[in-house]
Formats: C-alpha cells, structure tokens, sequence
C-alpha cells in the first residue's frame, strides 16, 4: 500500500464517453495519454500501462450539473496502490497514437500560474500500439465499462510472443472457469477468459483459447485447440454475467433499463413470497397473489443495489421501465387493486386498471404513483419513455370508452370495437396530463411499444386489425392488406400525426418494439407470420424462413415515406421477436425466442443450439448477422444497450440448464420459472483482420 498525493489538477469537460486524452505537459512525462475509469487514473506510457486506484473518500466530491467528477479529488493525501501492466521483451522503440480524435477539448488548470495551464488538448475514441512484438500490434478501446484490449496478430504462432508483466499486484490466479484474478491491496480484479475462432472461408471457426501464467506474475496466451497456420486468430468478448431472478413460485421480467454506470433496472411480476428484496426498499412484503417488482443490479451482476415489490391486494404486473438522467425509475402496468400505492396530488388517485409510477433513485419511496383509466378490463400499458424535459410517455391499449383524453388531442373517441391504442404524456411531477389521445379504427388497434426522438416527438408501434387506421398521404405504405404492424410519429403537442404508415404485406404481422436515432430514422422489429413482408434487396434474409413465425428488423427513413433496410430472421418453425434495440454505431439488435432448428446463429461468437431465448445482432445496412446466439428455454421479452456498448437482455426461463455465470447474483432456479439476466459486451471492429480480442473489461 502506497501514500499517494492525488492529481493536483483540476480537469473540466463535458459528460463524454470514457477517451483518451493526450499528455500536453499536464501529467508525468513518462505518460503519453491518460484517462480516468470510476475512481482509477490510467496512463498510457511507450512500454507499459499504469493504473493507480485510492481508497475511497468520506464524502463526494461535489461538481456542477453540467461538469463530470473529478474521479480523483485533487491535493488529498489517500492511500492507494499503483498496479503497472508491461510488455515483457518488447519492441525497445515501442510507440502508441491516438487514434478516432473525439468532439471537443479538456482543459487543465492548475493554481492561480496560467503557464502551468494546459488549454484545447484533444482526446480520442482508441490506442494503438504498432508492432508490440513483431507481428504483434495492440489496439484500446474506452467504454463506459473500462478498457478493452485487442491484440492484433498477423497469425496464431504470434500467440506465443505476447507476454505481459503484472507489478504492483498481490499474486495473479486463473479461476474453474479460466477467469484472471489479479489481486492487490485494494481487492481483487477480474478479466474474463477468453474466447478465439479463425475465418475460413468467410466462416468463422472455433479455437480454444486459455490464459497461462508464467510465474508469479506474468500472463500469457495459450491456444489448447487446432487452428490453421497462417490464418487470422481472433479472440473475442463473451457473457460478462447471466443470473436468474425469482423466487420459490414464478416471475417474469417484461422490462430492463441500463445506467451509466452498467447497473440493470428489471420489472416484472412475481408470485413469490419470497422474492428477493433488499432492506429498506420500498415495499418489502408482497401485496397480493401476484406484484409487480423493480430491481436494481449491480454492475457485473453479482449483487442486489436495490429490489422492491410495487402492488396491492389484488395483484400488480409490470410491462415497462424507463430511467430518466437523475437514474428515477419510471415503471408501467395493469393492477386491480384499489390500494395500489398511489401518491398525493397525483393525476388520478381514483382506481383504475393501469399505473404509473416514479420511483427514487434509491428505491426507497415514491416520488409519484397515480392510477390511469377506469376499471373496465381489457387495457394494457405496453410501453414508457421519459424525455429530456423529464415528461413520462406512456403508450398501450384500452376498451374503457371513458379513457382520459385531452382536448384537442389527435383522436378523442375510441373507435374500436376490441379497443384503441392510446398515447398519454405525463407533466413532470405527474399531477396532470400534457396530452393524452386515442390511436386507432373500428378494428382492434395494440400499441407495443412507445419512444421519443431528442426533441420530444413519441414514435410508437403495434398492430392493427382496422382497415381505417389513420394513415398519412405520402407514407410509405397507405393500403390496409391484413392485421398489419403500424408506425406512427406525433406532434408535440399530440394533436396531429406527422406519419402513419401501415407496414406489412399479404401475412398478418406485429411491431413488438421501436427506437429511432440520431437522424429521426426510426427502427421496428416485430413478427411476421408468412410471406409476403416487405423487405429490401440486400437484406440478410430476404425470404420466409416457414413455419408459424418470422422475425422481421426494419428501418424507416425520418419521413416515413420510404424502407432503409428491411429483414426476416427466422428459421422453419417459430421465431417470435419481443424487443429489439440500435446501438451508437447503427447495429440493430432483436431478441425473442425460437423453435427453430436452423434458426440463423453465428456459434463461433458464443457457442449455443438453437432454441429458447435468442439475441441477434445486424449490420447497419441489415445485411449481416453480425451476432445471434441462443441461452436456452424460454424467451427474452426485452433488451437494452448500454453506453458502454453491452447489450442487457431479459425475460422469463423455466430451465435449470439456463448459462447462469459464476459470481452471478442467483445461479439456480428457485422456482417454476425465474426472470432472467444477461449482460455481454461485443467489439464490432473497423476492419475484419488478424485480431485476437483478450479481455472485454479490462479494470487492473
């Protein structure tokens, strides 16, 4: 244990993803670039990485809203441990480069001396480390979760030469799963084993692949499987955890939500007694036969931040979650009891058949709860999203004729024989209703799904049955042609469509979720259930797969006039998508479950069978499979992406076989079914060559 006197700079910037930032004079010389990972300080040096990690403070450092944390508080005294990785017998003229230069500058001020301030200095997305060893190039990468290495190989026998120095840690242990325990005065870190596959002939082919340790401390890599010569290596990020979630009768889990920091938010409802509930949660003994429920992960899974039940006598489910920037948990639902927590001053504190509540950051009470519509059954809410002004847009489905809509809304009467989507935006505090309108013909219309782009407009998807759902001219498909999926953009002020477009062809389909992006493009997978769906010329599979369901994944252009990309995913039996997601880089993801046995996997990226839960991962263009992969019975009812770029995926599994990982929070069912977990990170590279991946969260 060290006496280390913390960085006595001040540095301000924006809130950015972790980046490299190069050294203007501001840090050691010996240091080339430097970044800052949840209270450790790297440095980037010509032959070797340094991580100094301190103890923690009594009490936070306080910045301003708009300014990041410091993550070391400058000029205090703490004790710490420096650990250093090296290059053991490296290239004696090694040198690194920022690579991806990132928008905007840092800024470090020191005392009241302006020449020992360092203006305007750039920083960038990624490190690279030409020529380690020969044949041997190394590659950084930041991310919300830490570090992430990959060693560039131009082929397998390269393995050999990569040797790295472990100084300042305690000992070095490979855990039963082959995990690399570094342990150090401060605790222990841990680095995930590795995974490799080769590309042959444009498939990609499975290499076993291990951690060695040579010494006390010192770490290598070891391929125990056979590999062609002269052929690119890759070794690649797998599942960071997967945890069951339940008690000792059934759960399911319809939505998860993600922080900054990686920690999950899951809703869902539960049977159970004995559900696992942390102290001074909210509401810490079941209401009635069946509770909604909130829990809160901690980020690698491994524990309960917090988990409460949320209902009254006569049961509570939840279908939705949603974090606002202050990480409230937003949750929506159906209940039929009449004691459902409900707060003060909320809109609606009479009974009624759906909710929304507002939960404190810590779980432990509510900042508002209120009832939404009457008590007629045969209502659903589906969906919810918070924008940046903090407002809750809540999106499903009612037959109460008597739903509460605001005048001047788009549609105030519910046409529906079987029921009308309805969109409803909430104020801020949750005592009034900005708008709230019916969506729908005289068919049966169902909402699934609700989101809003940066200025506030909700975009929503569902199916219809109504030959005279409101579509707009010049959308990109205005024929009713069966029970079709619809997408539909609003006004702000929920009084107009901007678009409505049915999109489907001659088999009934279903939009099951919806995200748009930067540009206003808008993203729909969902299910399909026989030809006939539209889909692009280049897309990954342009035909039906057979059976009872497709999959599909399409992309509509910000004016809903005209398809981007648009896919099936589905092999020759079932293949029923429940969510879907886009990441930063433009991938689109789905997940749902399948019966298909040549349902489309890529096995080399994690090893599975088709069946049960899948998780797929597209190309931008959905013209590649990037990733798609099956953990067994039964179905994922919703993903995420984190900003980190890990996917979080959940939904219900009845499977004692289900890949809990070790360390996870609950690795055994406990019931007839559990809610599940899954948390794994991929690196989508900027050139498919000879890489080899070795550790997805890199944190020493």
């Amino acid at each position: 244990m060290q006496n280390i006197v913390t960085n006595p700079y001040n540095e301000y910037r924006t809130k950015l993803p972790l980046s490299f930032v190069k050294n203007n004079g501001q840090e050691d010389i010996r240091a080339h670039f430097s970044t800052n990972y949840k209270g450790r300080r790297f440095f980037f040096s010509s032959d070797r990485i340094t991580s100094v990690e301190l103890e923690p403070v009594d009490e936070p450092i306080q910045e301003p809203d708009d300014l990041i944390e410091s993550p070391i508080p400058s000029g205090i005294p703490r004790n710490g441990v420096a650990v250093e990785l090296s290059f053991v017998n490296a290239n004696p003229t090694l040198t690194l480069e920022g690579v991806l230069p990132q928008p905007g500058y840092h800024h470090f001020y020191r005392g009241n001396d302006s020449t020992k301030w360092s203006n305007g200095i750039p920083h960038y997305k990624e490190l690279h480390y030409p020529a380690v060893w020969e044949g041997v190039d190394l590659e950084l990468l930041g991310g919300q979760e830490g570090l992430k290495m990959n060693w560039v190989l131009d082929g397998p026998d390269r393995v050999s030469s990569i040797r790295l120095h472990w100084a300042g840690a305690d000992s070095l242990e490979l855990d039963a799963a082959g995990n690399l325990l570094v342990h150090h005065a401060l605790g222990t870190l841990t680095d995930l084993a590795p995974i490799a596959y080769q590309e042959i002939d444009g498939e990609r082919k499975p290499v076993d692949c291990v951690y060695r340790l040579y010494g006390s401390f010192d770490l290598g890599f070891e391929l125990t499987g056979s590999y062609i010569e002269n052929t690119p290596l890759i070794i690649d990020p797998i599942l960071m955890y997967a945890t069951y979630l339940g008690g000792s009768l059934t759960e399911n889990a319809r939505g998860i939500a993600v922080d900054t920091q990686g920690c999950a938010y899951v809703t869902g409802t539960t049977t159970s007694v004995d559900f696992p509930i942390t102290p001074g949660a909210f509401q810490t003994t079941a209401g009635g036969v069946n509770d909604a429920y909130v829990t809160k992960f901690a980020s690698d899974g491994s524990s309960l931040i917090y988990s409460t039940y949320l209902g009254g006598s006569n049961g509570a489910s939840a279908n939705s979650i949603f974090l606002d920037t202050q990480e409230c948990a937003y949750i929506t639902g159906s209940t039929g009891s009449t004691d459902f927590p409900i707060t003060p001053g909320a809109y609606q504190t009479t009974p009624g058949s759906l909710y929304v509540t507002k939960l404190a950051p810590d779980g432990g009470s509510l900042i508002y709860s209120t009832y939404l519509g009457g008590t007629v059954s045969g209502s659903s809410s589906n969906g919810i999203v918070v924008d940046l002004q903090g407002h809750a847009h809540v999106a499903g489905y009612t037959s109460d004729t008597n739903f509460p809509i605001t005048p001047g809304a788009f549609q105030t009467t519910n046409l529906g024989l079987s029921g009308s989507g309805f969109i409803t935006k909430f104020s801020t505090d949750g005592g009034s209703l900005i708008y709230s309108t019916f969506l729908g013909g005289t068919g049966q219309d169902i909402i699934n799904d609700i989101t809003v782009d940066t200025q506030g407009y909700a975009y929503v998807t569902g199916a219809t049955s109504s030959t005279d759902f409101p579509v707009t001219p010049s959308a990109f498909q205005t024929t009713f042609t069966g029970s079709s999926t619809f997408i539909t953009k609003l006004a702000l002020d929920g009084s107009a469509l901007i678009y409505s477009t049915f999109l489907s062809g001659t088999s009934n389909s279903s939009g099951r979720s919806i995200s748009v992006d930067t540009q206003g493009n808008s993203y729909i997978t969902g299910r399909v259930d026989g030809p006939g769906f539209p889909v692009t010329a280049n897309a990954f599979q342009t035909t039906y797969g057979g059976g009872a369901a497709d999959t599909f994944a399409t992309k509509l252009s910000p004016g809903g006039d005209s398809l981007i990309a648009s896919t099936y995913l589905g092999g020759t039996v079932a293949d029923v998508n429940y969510s879907g997601a886009i990441d930063m880089q433009g991938h689109i993801y789905a997940a749902g479950y399948t019966t298909s046995p040549n349902f489309p996997l890529t096995p080399e990226v994690i090893p599975s069978v088709p069946g049960g839960i899948y998780i797929s991962i597209f190309s931008a263009d959905l013209a590649k499979l990037l990733v798609s992969y099956c953990l067994g019975d039964w179905g994922a009812y919703n993903m995420t992406v984190g900003r980190e770029g890990a996917v979080y995926v959940t939904g219900q599994t009845f499977s004692t076989e289900f890949p809990a990982t070790p360390g996870a929070f609950q690795t055994t069912l406990n019931g007839a079914s559990d809610a599940f977990v899954t948390k794994t990170g991929f690196a989508f590279y900027r050139q498919a060559s000879v890489e080899i991946d070795g550790i997805t969260t890199m944190t020493f």
